[in-house]
């Protein structure tokens, strides 16, 4: 019995043994495969480049958007207080209620006026703020400014010691920006510092409440999420650090496996052995996804607390910020802008955390519980109101940025600033124009009134079947574009055309340029060439007005025709151009010599100068009707090209983006070696006959409703233009300008057709009270004269006859004072009266 006893004992033992061993060996195998396993994935840890966690320009791992602004803003004598007040409220600066109380910080200003709007009397008080610009040092830094007012004007400026000042500026205004066009992401990087204790506070409690006292993993987290898992019986979740989110998002993405996971705990470890607990929480806060906001991503708690709340992070309240901290863990579920009753739960969970860590008070927290939620709707921002009323010149300067070479890779991703020419304050007043004067169109039609159409589900096409319009407006000395209206409405709602109204009428795109006929308003460049030395016509050279046919090419008759059907008889070059007089024009071009390609000489030097003044169209020299602007044109051609008529006979290439800096502020664009284009195309005092013929088409031609007191615009600075319109009515133009700023306008139809004969209007009537308006409230500074330039005589000439006044004999209404060049001036004296 003992025996068998001990032989059941032995065994026992061996099967102890036995299992022992097998149990040692899988452990030791476990062991080993973890250890390899783990080894392997800190290896890869190992690996990655550290240096994605630091912001530096070469770090792709920071996308930042790139941001449009307008041009700086220059504020001078005789400017308007209606301008300057809507500009500072555009810009967000606070208006002190006493203005007695002076101003005190940055961003503020004071009124103190009586009288009526336009007329006011008094001053404004304006402390402005420092800003960055390309290029200006001085004219940037913060400073008082006192401002006496005239009649409603800008009288005098005095700095805060009392100094005269001509002018001073005001920082650009942001209209627009551009992000990855496939995710639409947006991030504007900002340092802890910046970042107020309450917003750090709120991601703490609520994502990693131990934060500052774990390595980087959570063990106590770790152990109780394992604990809930076993006892649900499912996967841990809700461990994650704020390292280990900072983790994921830049180097691992959010794979559900084991070996993320434990890559993700071992990096997290090492990049906490590198960098601080602040350096940490300041790449989070930055990187961090935060939701969209229309068709925005937003990283980072500045781009959020711009989108959402349109303020600097470091002004957010204390239910502000604990709101920032409530979307990570599920940014539609918990966004303030499609779920905020689930956001408004969230964030008063953390509110709790914030007051159980005791970083609120009581107070504190039962106050913010009860705030609603309160976040900018996404399609009524004060940036996508720019937008829509910039839509077309915005895109424009997109398409400019991506064929710069300099630029090609860093459109998206570098946080460049891009520094346009725009003056949003007239591009408002060009909008407003454009829209108020097409509606009063639309009475003269039986079309349903166009704002309710645009919004109907079963409108019209507003697109197809309504009057379009374009207008740009240059500086004519830089070439910089102020204004650009490329349609009626960028934004449509119409379901029948729904989206984005984005054919830009003033330049077109690449393949298709918006050229449509200017019909009148090119008889200046005509007129121009013909007067180009050796000249050959004059100021005193006399026209006939009266039936004319041509045989221009063997077995081809061309008969123009005048608009008003009337023949005037002999005519001047002034009274062409002030009644907009077809025959003559077309006779004057046509009655030259011929070249030796048997063209007139006429035709030819129109077609010359149009190609110098930037004109791309083709033009025949066989066809005499160019000579009446039968041919297309872009209305950004034309306009610049009145520009050589106001400044001296040079044009100035036209320019959309003046600067454009990297996240620093450093200028990048244009090259130091650019030089814009300028060109001297007419002799100054070419320049300046035309200017004084087309002055006489707004006193007492064809443009006078700008100035008359029988219309509303009743513009006093001195300006000059011209009237366009096509056969049938299918075009109507108004091209004109002042010392400082030149603007066309284009009105018709997109399909080129009898559009505005359904209206009974010519350029007079559908063009010129846009351009108008548009100039009397968009205009600013002094009023000044054209300047005579040297080498120009006046004379009066009976503008019968041609020849110098015979006093006391040619009846007064035939007389003009005319601008010869002093080469020119005739000699002989009228003797038919």
């Amino acid at each position: 019995m003992k025996h068998i006893l001990k032989i059941i004992l032995q065994v026992f033992l061996s099967i102890i043994f036995t299992c022992i061993l097998v149990v040692f060996l899988i452990v030791c195998f476990g062991i080993g495969v973890a250890g390899g396993f783990t080894l392997g994935c800190w290896e890869d840890v190992v690996a990655l480049d550290m240096e994605k966690l630091k912001y530096t320009e070469d770090t792709k791992t920071w996308r930042q958007h790139t941001e449009i602004y307008s041009s700086v803003c220059e504020v001078q004598r005789k400017d308007t207080t209606r301008f300057l007040i809507d500009k500072l409220q555009r810009l967000d600066y606070e208006m002190k209620e006493s203005a007695d109380s002076g101003v005190s910080a940055q961003g503020q200003y004071s009124i103190n006026l009586t009288g009526t709007q336009g007329k006011q009397n008094g001053s404004i008080q304006v402390f402005l703020r420092e800003f960055k610009y390309p290029n200006m040092d001085e004219e940037t830094k913060a400073k008082r400014v006192n401002l006496t007012i005239k009649e409603g004007k800008i009288e005098f400026i005095q700095d805060g010691a009392g100094n005269r000042l001509r002018k001073f500026f005001l920082e650009p205004e942001l209209i627009d920006e551009f992000a990855d066009t496939d995710t639409g992401s947006t991030r504007t990087i900002i340092p802890l510092v910046e970042m107020p204790e309450n917003l750090v506070n709120a991601f703490i409690a609520i994502e990693d409440h131990r934060f500052y006292q774990h390595f980087g993993i959570d063990v106590i987290r770790l152990i109780g999420a394992m604990r809930d898992a076993l006892l649900r019986r499912s996967v841990p979740e809700g461990t994650s650090t704020l390292t280990q989110q900072l983790t994921r998002n830049i180097y691992l993405g959010d794979d559900s496996t084991i070996v993320r996971k434990v890559r993700e705990m071992l990096l997290s470890f090492r990049i906490e052995k590198q960098l601080s607990k602040s350096q940490i929480l300041e790449g989070y806060l930055n990187f961090i996804d935060l939701g969209r906001f229309g068709s925005q991503t937003l990283y980072g708690v500045q781009k959020a607390s711009k989108a959402y709340f349109d303020k600097e992070v470091s002004e957010l309240e204390i239910d502000e910020c604990a709101l920032l901290a409530a979307i990570p863990k599920a940014t539609t579920g918990y966004s303030p802008i499609t779920n905020p009753e689930n956001a408004k739960k969230r964030r008063n969970v953390i509110l709790n955390a914030m007051h159980k860590n005791g970083w609120i008070t009581p107070q504190e927290y039962l106050l913010n519980r009860k705030k609603p939620i309160a976040v900018q709707s996404s399609t009524n921002t004060l940036l996508r109101q720019r937008y829509y009323t910039a839509g077309h010149f915005i895109d424009y300067i997109q398409s400019l940025l991506k064929d710069i070479p300099e630029l090609e890779n860093s459109i998206y991703k570098e946080g460049l600033k891009v520094y346009t020419t725009i003056d949003m304050s007239m591009q408002f007043v060009a909008m407003k124009a454009v829209e108020n004067h097409l509606l009063q169109l639309d009475k003269s039609t039986r079309l349903p009134n166009y704002i309710t159409n645009k919004d109907n589900p079963k409108g019209i096409d507003p697109i197809r079947n309504y009057l379009q319009a374009g207008l740009i407006s240059i500086d004519p000395k830089t070439g910089h574009v102020k204004a650009m209206v490329g349609g009626r409405d960028y934004f449509i709602t119409n379901k029948r055309k729904p989206g984005i109204n984005s054919f830009n009428r003033t330049i077109g795109t690449k393949s298709q340029p918006s050229r449509r006929q200017p019909g009148s308003a090119f008889k200046p460049i005509v007129f121009a060439a013909l007067l180009q030395e050796p000249s050959l016509i004059s100021p005193a050279s006399i026209f006939v007005d009266e039936p004319w046919e041509i045989e221009h090419v063997i077995g081809q008759k061309w008969k123009p025709r005048n608009y008003s059907m009337i023949f005037k008889g002999p005519v001047s070059l002034r009274n062409i151009l002030k009644r907009s007089i077809n025959i003559p024009t077309a006779k004057a071009a046509w009655n030259t010599p011929d070249t030796t390609d048997g063209y007139k000489e006429g035709i030819v030097r129109t077609i010359e100068l149009s190609k110098k003044m930037g004109i791309k169209t083709p033009m025949d020299p066989a066809k005499p009707a160019l000579t009446l602007g039968a041919f297309g044109m872009t209305i950004l051609e034309l306009t610049s090209a009145y520009g050589a008529f106001v400044n001296r006979g040079i044009i100035a290439e036209p320019v959309f983006i003046q600067y454009v800096t990297d996240a620093k502020g450093t200028p990048i664009y244009p090259l130091p070696s650019y030089q814009q284009k300028r060109t001297q195309v007419l002799d100054e005092r070419i320049a300046y006959q035309i200017t004084s013929f087309l002055e006489s088409v707004i006193n007492a031609g064809t443009g006078i409703r700008a100035i008359s007191t029988d219309h509303p615009y009743q513009i006093t600075r001195p300006i000059a233009g011209k009237t366009g319109t096509t056969n049938e009515n299918v075009d109507a133009w108004f091209v004109g300008y002042s010392t400082d700023l030149v603007t066309g306008v284009w009105v018709g139809l997109d399909k080129q057709r009898r559009g505005l004969r359904n209206y009974n209007e010519e350029g007079a009537k559908a063009a010129l009270p846009i351009w108008a308006r548009f100039m009397k409230d968009a205009s600013r500074g002094p009023e000044k004269p054209f300047p005579v330039p040297e080498g120009i005589e006046f004379w009066e000439i009976d503008n019968t006859t041609g020849l110098l006044k015979n006093k006391d004999k040619c009846p007064p209404e035939n007389i003009s004072m005319e601008p010869f060049l002093v080469e020119q001036v005739p000699s002989k004296i009228c003797d038919r009266h």
